[in-house]
């Protein structure tokens, strides 16, 4: 069985070992489904042939894959593509949904719906612990990770920590990323509510699913440093190919 022309040649020259280009390149084609569920992939021998590359090459990129679970193997059969049934930890964590996807490999785009200055609503007002009639700046995006529509996120921000954020260009960048570099505003610990819900009219529209499909809900409050409310979210989240996880300590 032989695969398409390859989108990522592998290149000699660029000092990255040739296991992770041809890695990245299987993996690209698959996150893009260029490789669906279920396909056979090559064998190790006709992979080598494809990329020019030896077979302990395309044995250790295919071993990193199936630790990854994009891929597995049966043995006599060969190498196939994995359903991705992701996990989710950034529930669990201060990374920021981009950041922790980013750590993972996975491809994210953000596209922002809304983005201004206003007066916080009473129950902005009381998450963040402000004074009646302070301004937030309130954000509406929608998140979208390889490929797949997966968040719709409402955020916002008190408008005196992060002055001009309402101007500043959010498409496909970590609000969170912006806030620490523009902003020096770290979040170390948030409070997270979690439940599910049906989508209305406008959000199955805008997630491209049916009014039947749960989604999980999800609500939070980030504190910095100084213990001061810096972010109150309220997100959406679709399910079907992923799952949330959340680790507890002792």
């Amino acid at each position: 069985m032989k695969t398409p022309a390859s989108p990522l040649a592998l290149d000699r020259n660029s000092g990255a070992p040739l296991w992770t280009q041809f890695r990245d390149s299987l993996r690209a084609r698959i996150l893009q489904g260029e490789l669906p569920v279920g396909t056979k992939l090559p064998t190790e021998a006709e992979f080598g042939e494809q990329f020019g590359i030896s077979r302990i090459v395309v044995r250790e990129a295919l071993a990193d894959l199936v630790r990854n679970e994009l891929i597995y193997k049966i043995r006599g059969q060969g190498a196939f593509v994995s359903a991705r049934d992701r996990e989710e930890d950034f529930v669990s964590t201060v990374l920021g949904f981009s950041d922790e996807m980013e750590r993972k490999g996975r491809s994210v785009r953000t596209q922002v719906l809304g983005q201004e200055l206003r007066a916080a609503t009473p129950e902005e007002t009381a998450s963040l612990a402000l004074s009646g009639g302070t301004q937030v700046v309130a954000l509406r995006r929608l998140r979208s990770v390889d490929g797949e529509l997966q968040l719709l996120v409402e955020t916002c921000v008190p408008a005196d920590l992060a002055p001009g954020l309402q101007r500043t260009r959010l498409e496909n960048r970590s609000l969170y990323d912006v806030l620490r570099r523009q902003y020096g505003l770290r979040i170390v610990k948030a409070e997270r509510w979690i439940d599910a819900v049906l989508p209305d009219d406008e959000t199955a529209a805008l997630l491209e699913v049916s009014r039947l499909e749960p989604l999980l809900r999800i609500e939070s409050i980030a504190y910095g440093a100084n213990g001061r409310p810096i972010e109150h979210y309220r997100a959406v989240h679709r399910c079907k190919n992923s799952r949330l996880h959340v680790q507890t300590t002792t």
